[in-house]
Parts: C-alpha cells; sequence; structure tokens
C-alpha cells in the first residue's frame, strides 16, 4: 500500500510516496539495499515498537516515531548508516523515514499530528 503524508498540524504534505511496510520481512529489509530516497518518498514501518536501525543503508534518513493516531512522538534527523534507534516511549508503534532533511524541509516537529491518506499506485 502506498499512502501520502500529510502533517495536518501544519498542513503542509510530508511525503507524497510512503510505502506502507506491515509484513515482517518488509519492516526488516526497510531500506536497505537502497542507493538513496527521492525528494517525495518515504517508508512507513508499522507496527516499529522498540527502535530502528540504518544497518547495510548507504545514506543518512530522517525519522519520525508516532503513535497509533498519527501523532510524532519522537523525531531523528540525518540517522547516519550503521546506526540503531532505541526508541523507549511506550506510544511510540510507528517510524516514518524520510530522506535526510525532510523533517526540517516541512517543520515537522513532537507533538504535531500526520495523517495518512491512501494514493493509487501510479498516479503522479
Amino acid at each position: 500500500m502506498v499512502v501520502e503524508v500529510w502533517n495536518e498540524t501544519k498542513n503542509t504534505l510530508v511525503c507524497r510516496r510512503c510505502v506502507v511496510a506491515t509484513h515482517w520481512w518488509q519492516r526488516l529489509k526497510g531500506l536497505m539495499g537502497r542507493k538513496h530516497l527521492d525528494e517525495d518518498e518515504g517508508l512507513l514501518l508499522r507496527p516499529a515498537k522498540g527502535g530502528i536501525h540504518t544497518c547495510f543503508m548507504r545514506f543518512a534518513i530522517d525519522v519520525a516515531y508516532l503513535s497509533a493516531d498519527g501523532q510524532v512522538v519522537a523525531l531523528r534527523s540525518h540517522l547516519p548508516p550503521w546506526r540503531v534507534w532505541l526508541v523507549g516511549r511506550r506510544e511510540a508503534v510507528m517510524a516514518l523515514e524520510l530522506p535526510a532533511g525532510r523533517l526540517a524541509t516541512t517543520n515537522t516537529e513532537v507533538g504535531d499530528s500526520l495523517v495518512f491518506r491512501p494514493v493509487q499506485v501510479g498516479s503522479p
């Protein structure tokens, strides 16, 4: 499934083409093997309790940890390859992985509310 991610608090588009990874293999593989993420791409790991890793990745990413209702509860910008980020927040149940710098570009902050809107694959 592919969704658009909107910051409802700021009324900004955070990610135009976000793949939702719900199967354990999709979440494990994540962005490994990719050379980069385009500015409008992202990956939503659901569920993603505890933390994420950037092992075997070739580029830095921004990560927003979200509660079940889409509230941003933790942020990490420019997380480099070969790192692990353990999130100790009980309410953090989803991770949104974006190109490095995208959180700053969209002014996304802890406390913002993100919403997900399904898009048709192949739409511009």
